[in-house]
């Protein structure tokens, strides 16, 4: 009884031991500001930061996308295989029992008679690992952070869901802001055709100016097509994203059309600030924690390991004497790795080799996630100063250009330095256009390099 207390004693003692690393993220050095600072408006909520558009269709097809996108689909799948996966290892923790039958018929024949007997067995296997080096609990947190590593990839997922539908829908606003221009830009085109063509017929313009113009107007009315295209192009990619079949029908544009922008913008923060807020910085640290765990799952190999099999075993057997039997045993066996050529060493060192390398992974996609914020940050402050220097030249030029008209129309200005300053004043608005849609597109790529998104899911809801 003594021995047996020390043996028991010593089980649970070494089935509390764990082989290998202790889990911690790799340590990584951040800048203590960005470089970058730039004016921006009141910080809007981390979650749900489209409502600051204060557009109802961009509400309406974000959460759509977040309902119906078929790579979060896949990806919430994922998780729920991670769970079921975290659930099987927990189990190596615990006894195992099966029940188990056996039957068998036999039949003796000789000259004058013929024997016949049937036995059988029904029983109980039992079997248990007490993990004496630790190797099924770190493979559980091996699975833990495969677990989370899905769980993240979710909410990483639904980030560049939302980031995409909303640079989608600036393009499509872009794109149709442009057309608007474009009409306005013909009208304008068209009456100086007129005048020059009236001037032509009164002999008071040479036809070379009526080329001009006329060439002028095809020029700019050859931009409807691809601007048509381009508005076709991101309704058809809203479609795929919210989960539709492709289709140039999906709302109805209600009201005037504008670049939409944010009424606020995210509280920027410290560069620290992303290790935490980047789902997808977060997965990169689980997926190195599950290669730091595997490593003590390898070590455990070269540690003793014992299995204790159990069996309680019940038989019968029907002839001419029948009889009944009951057997239980209890063993165990125990293996000592004492020779394989270095194998288990070598695949210690490997796995080691591979924990490094998602180490390096982790650090490299902080380094990415720094330069992204830093970059966006330089383009919306480098885009503000433009916007301002664009409307300047709006102004100057829509001035011009009334000026130059009216001079042409009394004969004192030549037709080219009219059609110079209709070309500047169209460029102007255009790039004015272009410049409101970057500047918006710049703001949504900042919430998504800062790593706010929609609300994640819960793990619960996803097992649910």
């Amino acid at each position: 009884m003594k021995s047996t207390l020390t043996l028991s004693s010593a089980l649970v003692i070494c089935a509390a031991c764990v082989v290998g690393p202790d889990l911690a993220p790799p340590d990584v050095s951040t800048p203590e500001t960005f470089q970058t600072t730039v004016e921006l408006a009141p910080e809007t909520s981390d979650a749900d930061w489209w409502i600051g558009f204060s557009d109802p269709t961009l509400d309406t097809l974000i959460v759509d996308a977040l309902d119906n996108n078929f790579q979060l689909v896949a990806a919430d799948a994922n998780l729920r295989r991670t769970i079921a996966l975290l659930r099987a290892s927990e189990s190596d923790l615990l006894p195992t029992l099966d029940a188990f039958v056996d039957t068998q018929l036999s039949a003796q024949f000789d000259d004058n008679d013929t024997d016949s007997s049937a036995s059988g067995s029904t029983g109980l296997a039992f079997g248990f690992d007490p993990d004496l080096a630790g190797r099924n609990k770190r493979r559980i947190q091996a699975a833990e952070a495969t677990m989370q590593a899905a769980a993240f990839q979710v909410d990483d997922v639904r980030r560049i869901v939302a980031e995409s539908v909303a640079l989608e829908y600036v393009e499509l606003k872009q794109a149709s802001v442009r057309l608007e221009l474009l009409e306005s830009s013909l009208e304008l085109q068209d009456r100086t055709l007129e005048i020059v063509r009236a001037r032509f017929d009164a002999g008071l313009s040479p036809s070379l100016d009526v080329d001009r113009a006329a060439s002028d107007l095809a020029r700019t009315r050859a931009q409807r097509g691809r601007l048509i295209a381009d508005q076709r192009d991101a309704l058809f990619a809203l479609s795929v994203l919210t989960g539709r079949i492709p289709s140039a029908v999906l709302f109805d544009e209600d009201g005037p059309v504008a670049i939409p922008q944010l009424s606020s913008t995210p509280l920027v923060g410290l560069p620290r600030d992303i290790l935490r807020r980047r789902p997808d910085l977060r997965v990169a640290e689980a997926n190195f924690l599950v290669e730091l765990a595997l490593i003590g799952v390898e070590e455990a190999d070269l540690y003793p390991s014992i299995q204790i099999p159990g069996r309680l075993t019940g038989r019968a057997i029907s002839s001419g004497n029948p009889a009944e039997s009951l057997t239980a045993s209890l063993s165990a066996v125990i293996d000592l790795p004492i020779f394989d050529a270095g194998r288990r060493r070598a695949e210690l060192e490997a796995q080691r080799a591979r924990a490094d390398s998602a180490a390096a992974n982790y650090q490299s996609a902080v380094l990415a996630a720094l330069v992204e914020v830093e970059s966006v940050l330089a383009r919306i402050e480098a885009l503000q100063s433009q916007l301002a220097d664009l409307s300047e030249a709006v102004e100057r030029s829509q001035s011009a250009y009334e000026q130059l008209d009216a001079l042409y129309r009394e004969g004192l200005a030549g037709f080219i330095d009219v059609l110079d300053a209709q070309r500047n004043l169209i460029s102007s608005r255009e790039s004015v256009v272009d410049t409101q849609a970057d500047i918006a597109s710049a703001t949504i790529r900042l919430y998504a390099s800062l790593g706010l998104s929609a609300a994640p899911a819960s793990i619960e809801s996803v097992q649910n």
